[in-house]
């Protein structure tokens, strides 16, 4: 057995995910809707239904009962509300604690030592939500027919590729294939476990899905090209398929091996429904199918206040998703009684609510020496007032942080936490004086390498309003020692394509991976990993393409840390990537890339008195997948 094979079941056995021996095939129990069906004789025995080892897994609290409505709310037709809750179904996927990965339609996974092979096991006699067996030819339809399609795919997603080579993947039997990479790659299953991983099983069902693929109805395609109303067959697989896109709320026909299936779709309705699936692959100790709700149903509202109201009117089951925001918290609290819940914390993954980046990639070559020079960085964090910014901004909820892991994380560092976040401005301007920066012009403003005044825009996002409120503050304490900066509030899409064209001077986001998974898996604040890399785009574009003309390759730190993160992907334990990140974490501390303001305030979410098994607390990103991996199957009514 490698290393990467007892990682994963010594997590599984210490998780909430149970693989154990449940009751005999005789004893196993079925929701009350279903055993009708059987005894009609439109379904067949729970017992033929489930796989040989169905997943086994053990409620929070206590074995539910069977019955009941789980009501949401989204906002239009595109949230990401049915991949979180009723769709979060992988072949491997988080524990509730978002601390391993554990088994989920796989059986088990084997790893080789060096992490290029992964060899899953799938759940003999297991079944599609129609009963259509599934099986290894699934995922090798997938694989082949999919992935491997350039008209399909044009290009292998990063995650699926080593070394610029695609993954190969073999059948081995009709239950096991093997994931096979030409260099390790450490963070395959834990990318698996997030929001990537759905792409795999939803692009699977071969028995549907061939109708709409070319090479398997070539005579029929143009019909159903025709009938769907889309320019090519390929829009119209995709649409079947992706599970970000329309399919999830549009498509009926769709199998799938998720708790619940869709029944109503969106489709300019007011609400979306989806129903038991009666071939679900889980049961819970005591033998019985999940899950234990009947029904999901979510209503499609106009604005997050829609959601707000819904939830204080009653309307609202269990959710989060909508909820957040610092006045949002406030009704929720004052409306308790009236809408029959209580609250439960969603700890955001990121760990603060404003990362300023100075973008040291910039193109003004004057800013790029302003930015470059650390005491420079140092100095704005000192000018910052953080106790009076989290009173008038985060209503006293908040305290002051950097862009660091929040402190019951295996990669917390409190020197990285707390550094340069006392309010100090006789120090700050001690710090630029001696950095070179003591010359002023009439106004007061400290000059530049180029003799003119460094003056600077920082974007930031127009609808999050409290961040331009903050920067506008900050504006005032940087004014104080000497620094002229602007708040260019403009919309996201041209935020992020500033930042893919280099273009920004500076940026303001949430971020810092406050939890161990997140830093792992989006380093970006950490050193530059991406064009998102806001404090060095440039640098995060040429490790992503050396050859993007807006790439600079960096030197010393910068480029160290690349290096390390790439040792990191080659590790086949989450212990061992931890200690790589450990060695890239404290580069970051030392060299102080971002300046971070405080630690991002948790956001709340509303549950119903009477819903058991839902936990008081989750993370709350869609890295995780809110609230997925808390098992929504086990949720019930009292």
């Amino acid at each position: 057995m490698g290393d990467g094979k007892s990682a994963l079941w010594g997590a599984a056995l210490t998780s909430m995910l149970l693989l154990a021996t449940a009751a005999s095939a005789a004893d196993y129990r079925e929701a009350p809707m279903l055993a009708a069906q059987v005894a009609a004789g439109k379904l067949p025995p729970v017992a033929q239904r489930l796989p040989e080892h169905p997943l086994v897994v053990t409620p929070l609290q206590a074995v539910g009962k069977y019955g009941g409505t789980w009501r949401q709310g989204v906002v239009g037709g595109s949230d990401g509300a049915l991949e979180r809750g009723i769709g979060y179904t992988r072949l491997v996927r988080w524990n509730p604690a978002w601390t391993a990965v554990v088994p989920d339609v796989a059986e088990s996974v084997d790893t080789n030592d060096d992490s290029t092979a992964f060899t899953f096991h799938l759940r003999r006699g297991m079944k599609w939500s129609d009963g259509a067996p599934f099986t290894a030819d699934d995922i090798l339809f997938w694989y082949q027919d999919v992935l491997m399609n350039k008209e399909l795919t044009p290009a292998v997603p990063r995650w699926l590729q080593t070394g610029g080579k695609p993954v190969t993947v073999e059948k081995l039997d009709a239950e096991t294939v093997r994931f096979t990479f030409s260099k390790p790659n450490g963070m395959f299953l834990p990318t698996m476990a997030a929001q990537l991983g759905s792409d795999i099983l939803a692009a699977s069902p071969r028995h549907y899905l061939e109708t709409f693929h070319k090479k398997y109805n070539p005579d029929g395609i143009d019909a159903l090209v025709k009938a769907a109303g889309v320019p090519n067959w390929v829009t119209l697989f995709q649409n079947k398929t992706q599970q970000q896109n329309a399919s999830r709320w549009r498509d009926l026909g769709r199998p799938v091996l998720d708790p619940w299936m869709l029944t109503v779709p969106y489709s300019g309705t007011t609400q979306v429904v989806a129903e038991r699936n009666p071939y679900f692959f889980e049961v819970d100790p005591e033998g019985n199918q999940l899950p234990y709700i009947d029904r999901v149903t979510y209503d499609v509202v106009g604005d997050t206040q829609g959601l707000v109201l819904k939830a204080i009117n009653g309307d609202l089951d269990m959710q989060s998703l909508g909820l957040d925001g610092i006045e949002t918290q406030a009704v929720l609290a004052q409306h308790r009684e009236q809408g029959g819940y209580r609250l439960f914390r969603a700890r955001p993954a990121y760990s603060n609510s404003m990362l300023i980046c100075l973008n040291q990639t910039v193109k003004d070559e004057n800013l790029q020496k302003v930015f470059q020079n650390r005491d420079f960085r140092v100095a704005l964090s000192l000018a910052i007032n953080r106790d009076e910014l989290n009173e008038l901004i985060y209503a006293g909820l908040s305290r002051p942080y950097q862009a660091a892991p929040r402190p019951d994380m295996a990669l917390y560092d409190e020197t990285m936490a707390t550094q340069y976040t006392e309010y100090d401005p006789a120090k700050a301007n001690q710090l630029l004086d001696a950095a070179g920066f003591d010359k002023k012009d009439s106004d007061g403003f400290r000059l530049g390498p180029d003799g003119k005044r460094i003056s600077f825009a920082i974007d930031a996002l127009a609808s999050r309003k409290y961040h331009v409120d903050a920067l506008e503050l900050i504006r005032k304490y940087w004014r104080d020692v000497g620094i002229d900066m602007q708040v260019k509030a403009i919309e996201q899409s041209f935020i992020f394509a500033r930042q893919l064209a280099n273009d920004q001077q500076g940026l303001v986001w949430l971020g810092g991976g406050g939890y161990d998974f997140l830093g792992l898996l989006d380093p970006k604040w950490y050193f530059p990993a991406e064009n998102q890399s806001a404090f060095g785009s440039a640098w995060g574009i040429w490790f992503q393409n050396p050859n993007d003309p807006n790439a600079i390759e960096p030197t010393g730190p910068a480029r160290e840390q690349q290096e390390l993160y790439e040792e990191l992907k080659a590790q086949p334990t989450t212990a061992r990537q931890l200690d790589v990140m450990k060695k890239i974490l404290a580069i970051t501390r030392d060299q102080f890339w971002v300046i971070g303001t405080v630690m991002q305030p948790d956001n709340v979410g509303v549950v119903k008195t009477n819903m058991k098994n839902v936990p008081d607390e989750m993370p709350d990103t869609v890295f995780y997948l809110t609230p997925g991996p808390t098992n929504p199957e086990t949720y019930f009514y009292e």
